[in-house]
């Protein structure tokens, strides 16, 4: 059978999905389960029935387009990602990890191909955190619970009509477990640089990095600007703009490739002439490995201690509940390795410093994602580019990653 995509088919799709929530500066904004994303998943399913391949939708409102085995096979390999996208964000994120199985299991089955076990494109539900983040791969993996909706980014009422508005409800989405998963891809735009600067077509994601978040307060005092010494101020903002530097140096220094960010600060009482009293700052750090996650919050702790104590402040902190890092299936990543090389397509392995769903089917089933390149590493911003020939490299990659998975299913 043919080892390629219908490369004009599946870039007219991608034109066409981007027209669904298109913004006026060339991007998309399809929030989880608003009516424009309503429209975008009703366009897929129309997409699945047109193609000859059967249609389904669990209790989360992930939408699946599977391609039977003959008979059909009680356990499955899934692919997919997600077609909701950030307010104002990119045409290719998430959604390109879509449309290639969807291309792939019609290229498939207009060849005839019976495979030895079913084979399952994905929709995730509610990738992009509208609701909650992760949101449709946490049911799919029973990683979903009642509080969790209890505590959604939305109003209680507005997710109520969210939910009844897909058909979908409360206790539907508590249902959408999966314990037939035999390995899951995701194909994802690499939403940043290193590929495109190494001239690579294909990074094997070998690892998703787990996230820590803490609230962090400085607790000084209070004094006029103009005529406390500077020697005797305990200004707060100064403990923290020295942490902020000091923190970049150490991970930097310490724990490369792991990434730490302070993306929200706030001084109180905040006025020209006093000060600052108080500072709370959002700390965010990132790595593959969690033995390096809790060496890196050891370190950040005991510097927070060390600039509290340079300025007479008294430090507290308070943590958010962490995403777990994992770990890519081997012998998923060499599937997807495979397939580059018979394609002719150079790869590396790489960590992933976004959050994916793969890290959420990791739980259930052996699983691997792979990037292709992001044009400048711009994403979640309606100048996201991934060139035409990258995005059939990732179909024709996504046909062989599948191919490959059948063959070890059957071993």
């Amino acid at each position: 059978m043919t080892h390629t995509i219908h490369a004009d088919r599946f870039l007219s799709d991608l034109r066409e999905l981007a027209q669904i929530g298109a913004t006026p500066a060339g991007g998309v904004s399809r929030p989880a389960l608003t009516a424009v994303d309503r429209e975008a998943r009703e366009w897929f399913r129309r997409k699945v029935v047109e193609a000859g391949l059967e249609y389904a939708v669990d209790g989360a409102g992930n939408q699946s387009a599977i391609l039977h085995s003959d008979p059909p096979s009680p356990k499955r390999i899934l692919a997919g990602s997600h077609l909701d996208s950030v307010p104002n964000g990119g045409r290719f994120d998430g959604a390109l990890g879509v449309l290639v199985v969807l291309e792939a299991l019609r290229a498939l089955k207009e060849n005839d191909y019976s495979p030895p076990v079913s084979i399952e494109a994905i929709n995730f539900t509610d990738e992009e955190s509208a609701i909650m983040g992760l949101m449709g791969s946490r049911a799919m993996s029973g990683q979903l619970s009642a509080s969790d909706l209890a505590s959604a980014r939305l109003p209680q009422s507005e997710l109520d009509s969210r939910l009844a508005a897909a058909g979908l409800s409360r206790e539907s989405m508590l249902s959408a477990r999966r314990d037939n998963v035999l390995a899951f891809v995701e194909l994802h735009i690499e939403q940043g640089t290193r590929l495109e600067t190494a001239g690579v077509p294909i990074g094997v994601v070998n690892a998703i990095v787990g996230i820590r978040a803490l609230q962090v307060r400085l607790f000084g005092e209070a004094a006029h600007a103009g005529t406390m010494p500077m020697q005797l101020r305990r200004d707060a903002l100064w403990g923290a703009a020295q942490f902020v530097l000091r923190a970049r140096e150490l991970v930097m220094r310490q724990f490369t490739p792991g990434v730490c960010n302070v993306g929200i600060i706030h001084a109180e009482p905040g006025a020209y002439n006093i000060v600052p009293a108080q500072v709370t700052f959002a700390l965010e750090f990132r790595h593959g490995s969690e033995a390096e996650m809790d060496n890196m919050q050891s370190e950040l702790m005991r510097l927070l201690d060390d600039c509290a104590r340079d300025y007479d402040l008294r430090a507290e902190v308070e943590a958010t509940p962490p995403v777990v890092s994992a770990q890519m299936d081997e012998a998923v990543m060499q599937a997807i390795e495979r397939a580059a090389d018979k394609l002719g397509l150079s790869r590396q392995r790489m960590l992933s410093f976004a959050g994916h769903d793969t890290q959420n089917m990791a739980r259930i089933a052996p699983s691997a994602m792979y990037f292709v390149p992001s044009v400048a590493g711009i994403s979640h911003n309606p100048n996201e580019l991934t060139s035409d020939a990258d995005c059939v490299n990732g179909a024709n990659m996504m046909l062989g990653t599948l191919l490959e998975l059948t063959k070890q299913c059957q071993q």
